[in-house]
């Protein structure tokens, strides 16, 4: 490798790993195969706990079977934008997030995993809330 590329490469890592968003991949099973280190501190587990577990493990009990529709969705060349699921921090704290998503396939055209594309809702979620709680008292 030329030291140019070897810069690119580790300027291209440090984008992904501390991209504004959250960024994961998954199998084809909905096993997280990656994930960055923005996603790692938004639920707060370490990578050990978090890569090579199914996604939906981490979805709020409620939203666990959306999440593992989602991953079937994948499967079938189904990207989506927008869905709004509920995750649960290592911590138990309830996380809103809104989720994109598209397939990578490889050079064949065979799944090779799909990527999630993930913003924390939590903020918007609780102000939301308050607003309508303040109308409601007017």
């Amino acid at each position: 490798k030329t030291v140019e590329r070897e810069i690119m490469e580790a300027e291209f890592s440090d984008y992904f790993q501390n991209a504004p968003i959250a960024l994961h991949w998954l199998s084809k099973d909905g096993i997280i195969l990656w994930a960055n280190k923005t996603e790692l501190e938004l639920l707060g587990y370490p990578r050990q706990e978090y890569i090579g577990q199914p996604i939906s493990k981490f979805a709020h009990p409620h939203d666990q079977a959306i999440v593992r529709e989602m991953t079937q969705q994948l499967d079938r060349d189904k990207a989506f934008h927008g869905v709004s699921v509920r995750f649960l921090a290592k911590d138990g704290n309830v996380i809103y997030l809104l989720i994109d998503s598209k397939v990578r396939y490889d050079v064949n055209g065979n799944f090779d995993h799909s990527i999630w594309f993930i913003r924390d809702d939590t903020s918007r979620r609780i102000r939301d809330v308050r607003n309508k709680i303040l109308l409601d008292e007017t």
